[in-house]
């Protein structure tokens, strides 16, 4: 039997909107039979799910390919629907039959498309204040013959829309974060069932969102503009053919409604004394309502969505908990992103307040305390709800956004009841495809831990928390993308961000360290007021003119998330098409890495680097040593990091941390250009890395392996990079085994090089040492913040402190890397470059520790993957699933007479030095040794 399942267009389900013209398709196999692989393929497309008409039969193409088949029907028109479907050829001269069918609609594939306006609801705001959102309205009618509706929206801001009083779309937060200069997100729902023949209307809130709401650490506000804006058009398909456009134009009419107050960090004012009944539906008299105005704007940067949708997810009640100082507080027992559901019934005009917030204090009391640098935003992470006085009222967020597992209650009237409140979660709705578990229940906890920091970061774009900064932090991103890959299929998230970094990629060359960049403001307009009253001139160089790199920005470590995302990517998924897409802007990084190299640095110049030649080339030039540098970050033995002590402690460690990254970055790049057929970049960026390598060795690792920096992270990066020579190899793996041990086996590393450190230790002899890490309880350590009762990934590795001092954001995905460790070395599921995207990889688990038992699922473009070991009685058993159509390389230890079960499974099975090495197909195996 072979079935093929799981089609998808764009990594999509069903996706409404592309804009492109070639859209990518992929489907898996599914057969119960053993080394079962797609020989041919055939697809059919079609403009109806019938498909008694076809407008595109490829025919019986003879390819193994599954993933990433192009388009190839007649040319695409604007809000086309096609249906496509496809039957399969096995190795074993098995057709399957056609799969079901499923389809693609494309968006506005030109800027003609668009016969609406821009229109904006305010005339004058005032640029400091919390502003009310805007409400708009427009009644249109139906013809008699509808077939089919459409509605496309963007905005300036953030909008909900309504159709005769109906929410038409469950996706949030639209139109998502993107360089809105350059690229602005417009959406395309189907909305044919809620409209009707007759009179019908299209209701429009707006709310500041990203565009002019407080955005970063800096809480910097009128990013992008002053004023939130919309574009929206309802395209209304008839029977006889024809096809009706209502447009936003100056027939919209606005007026303010209860929502007083949006603010994605500051939170809402929501009076509901001023609910305006109806105003979404038909017949709602809106003579007092105001003409929008209607504005000239560009189209020429709007683009379709890119990634998923952010949707509610799940949901909390709490426990109802009084503290020590008397305040009434909801613990939901999960720290989470998203907002409450409150119920309240009260008198007119009481006033609720909700406070959101992560943690408790070392008294029980709630407190903010740890996320004290949130830009002096007063009323952080505050919902204030006024009651209108009715029986029974519900209110959640409308467009504000919160970090917590606590909530203070205040003003509530009554008591307050747990049933009266819901926490939801809120994220981008990225499909699940990794589970680890294993006989310790706290790394099955730091694994929910891990996976929680992810789902309340990955909003939109990849955020370094979800409470004080919110930012699209580069360094943060590039160091967990690969773990992130394991537990969702991220690949259309990056995609998006991806296009984002090198639209705001500096001309230089350098990247932010934020992308969308909130260090600094995109607005000229509010550059120049900034300008015009800053007195500070540090303040001055960290928010430079629009388009100019601060010294903040162009980072190493941070800056190469602009090589090592797409690559990642690609070794995960298998499209070439991410590194197509993204090559110019990584070369451009890896080109001003080495311009800055070759600039003179004044600290440094002394150095004996300076001073000698190799092969007539100054060693210098190789070296990294100039520019403002993030360094290895919030190492275990050193305190919460401030940008000030960043950029005095950093100092030091620039050439270490900066030149092993020239080196990588420059090593990938010119694995991309290879991937892509272009030799000669692939030569020149080949050549670049070895000469980096050479002053690499030649200055920061002695003779006898030490590194100049007698720290973990140099260690653990020289190995990861794969910057040290052979013959110093196990000497650097050796020292960096000492600083461990010397640490009474705890960790004293940082952002940079934690992902790597246990892989590191056991791939060079050091296993047990890395379980023993791995599985260390006592601070800092991955379990401590388990044993305190975290349910997420602390930014600090003293998040709370022994002591129970709290310091910096609990909700931090970047430690949580070392979950790629539990799927990649003790379960063994590892991708391979030469075949990427799982089409071949590897399996090769490794037993250790106090573990008696450990499994993953993987769930690849190609199908599910599992991997699971158990010790009992002196044996080791294996258990493997590899899907249909990839084959494995299975690598156990030991040798090929320890095999007591499944040597007959495969008998090409070999001895490679310790180890038992065998290739199969698709199937289940076991093994026991």
């Amino acid at each position: 039997m072979i079935e093929v399942v799981s089609l998808r267009t764009e990594y999509l389900e069903n996706p409404l909107g592309l804009d492109t013209k070639r859209p990518r398709l992929g489907w898996k196999l599914r057969s119960d039979g053993k080394n079962v692989m797609q020989t041919a393929y055939q697809l059919h497309a079609s403009k109806a799910d019938d498909f008694a008409i076809l407008i595109w039969d490829s025919g019986k193409l003879e390819s193994g390919d599954s993933q990433g088949i192009l388009y190839a029907g007649p040319v695409l028109n604007s809000i086309e629907r096609i249906y496509w479907r496809v039957k399969v050829w096995s190795n074993h001269g098995v057709e399957s039959a056609f799969s079901k069918p499923v389809f693609f609609e494309t968006g506005l594939l030109q800027t003609s498309d668009w016969e609406a306006r821009w229109i904006e609801p305010e005339k004058e705001v005032d640029i400091d204040a919390y502003k009310p959102a805007p409400y708009i309205r427009k009644d249109f009618t139906v013809k008699k013959g509808l077939v089919a509706a459409r509605a496309c929206f963007t905005a300036k801001g953030l909008y909900r829309f309504y159709l005769n009083g109906a929410e038409g779309t469950d996706h949030l937060y639209t139109p998502g974060f993107t360089s809105y200069y350059n690229r602005l997100q417009y959406q395309i729902y189907d909305v044919t069932s809620f409209v009707h023949e007759g009179m019908n209307t299209l209701g429009v809130i707006l709310a500041d969102g990203w565009w002019r709401g407080t955005t970063g650490g800096a809480s910097l506000k009128n990013n992008f503009g002053y004023k939130v804006a919309f574009l929206g058009q309802l395209m209304l398909d008839y029977e006889d053919g024809s096809r009706e456009i209502i447009g936003s134009d100056s027939s919209f009419r606005t007026s303010q409604g209860p929502l007083l107050k949006s603010d994605m960090k500051a939170g809402e004012l929501y009076d509901a004394r001023l609910n305006i009944t109806g105003w979404n539906q038909p017949e709602y008299d809106d003579a007092a309502w105001a003409p929008v105005q209607m504005v000239e704007d560009r189209f020429d940067h709007l683009i379709a969505t890119r990634s998923v949708p952010v949707r509610q997810k799940e949901r909390f009640i709490p426990k109802v908990l009084h503290t020590p100082n008397g305040d009434t507080i909801l613990d939901f027992g999960q720290n989470i992103a998203g907002w409450v559901d409150m119920k309240v019934q009260g008198e007119e005009g009481e006033e609720v307040v909700l406070i959101h917030g992560e943690a408790l204090d070392r008294d029980g009391n709630f407190t903010l305390q740890n996320l004290a640098a949130h830009g002096g935003i007063e009323d952080f992470q505050e919902v204030h709800y006024i009651v209108a006085g009715r029986e029974r009222e519900s209110y959640r967020p409308q467009f504000a956004i919160f970090g917590f597992r606590y909530v203070r209650v205040k003003k509530y009237p009554g008591e307050i009841m747990a049933e009266n409140f819901t926490a939801v979660a809120v994220y981008s709705d990225l499909e699940e495809t990794g589970d680890f578990n294993c006989s310790n229940p706290l790394i099955n906890k730091l694994v929910s831990n891990s996976r929680w920091s992810q789902k309340s970061n990955f909003m939109e774009i990849p955020t370094d928390c979800p409470t004080r900064e919110r930012a699209g932090w580069t360094g943060d991103a590039q160091l967990y993308c690969r773990t992130a890959s394991d537990f969702m299929n991220v690949y259309p998230f990056f995609e998006k961000w991806m296009a984002d970094l090198a639209a705001e990629q500096f001309p230089d060359g350098s990247v932010g360290s934020t992308v969308p960049t909130v260090i600094g403001h995109h607005s000229m307009e509010e550059w120049e007021r900034f300008a015009k009253v800053n007195t500070d001139p540090m303040l001055a160089l960290r928010r430079p003119k629009p388009g100019t790199a601060s010294m903040l920005d162009g980072s190493s470590g941070w800056g190469d998330a602009a090589v090592i995302i797409p690559w990642t990517l690609y070794l995960c998924y298998g499209d070439k098409g991410i590194l197509e897409r993204q090559f110019d802007s990584a070369k451009a990084w890896v080109d001003y890495m080495a311009a800055c190299a070759k600039t003179e640095s004044e600290e440094f110049k002394d150095s004996p680097f300076y001073h000698n030649y190799t092969e007539g080339e100054l060693d210098a030039h190789y070296i990294w040593d100039s520019k403002f540098h993030w360094g290895e970050w919030l190492e275990a033995d050193t305190n919460f990091n401030d940008i000030v002590s960043a950029m005095t402690s950093s100092r030091g460690s620039i050439p270490f941390v900066a030149t092993a990254y020239f080196a990588y970055s420059s090593r990938l790049l010119s694995e991309m250009a290879f991937v892509l057929g272009n030799t000669e970049e692939g030569e020149k960026y080949k050549a670049l890395y070895e000469k980096v390598k050479r002053v690499y060795n030649k200055y920061f690792i002695k003779e006898d392996g030490a590194m100049i920096e007698n720290r973990q992270a140099p260690n653990v990066r020289t190995l990861a990079f794969g910057l040290v020579e052979e013959d110093k190899k196990q000497a650097v793996a050796d020292r960096l085994a000492q600083l461990v041990e010397g640490q009474n086996d705890h960790l004293n590393t940082g952002f940079l090089s934690t992902p790597f450190l246990l892989q590191v230790l056991a791939d060079n002899g050091y296993a047990d040492l890395a379980f023993r890490l791995l599985e260390q309880e006592s601070s800092p350590s991955w379990l401590f913040a388990v044993s305190k009762g975290a349910t997420t990934i602390w930014e600090s590795w003293r998040g709370i402190s022994p002591e129970g001092e709290l310091s910096g954001s609990l909700n931090h995905y970047s430690y949580g890397a070392v979950c790629d460790f539990l799927f990649a070395r003790i379960a063994g599921i590892r991708p391979v470059w030469e075949k990427p995207g799982y089409k071949h990889f590897m399996l090769k688990p490794l037993a250790g520790g106090s573990l008696t038992r450990a499994a993953a699922t993987f769930e690849s473009s190609y199908g599910t993957i599992r991997s699971s070991w158990e010790k009992k009685d002196h044996e080791v058993s294996y258990r493997f699933e590899v899907p249909a159509n990839t084959t494995a390389t299975i690598v156990l230890p030991g040798r090929l007479e320890d095999l007591k079960y499944g040597f007959n499974e495969s008998a090409d099975a070999y001895n490679e030095g310790e180890s038992i090495v065998l290739t199969v197909g698709s199937g289940e195996y076991m093994f026991t040794i």
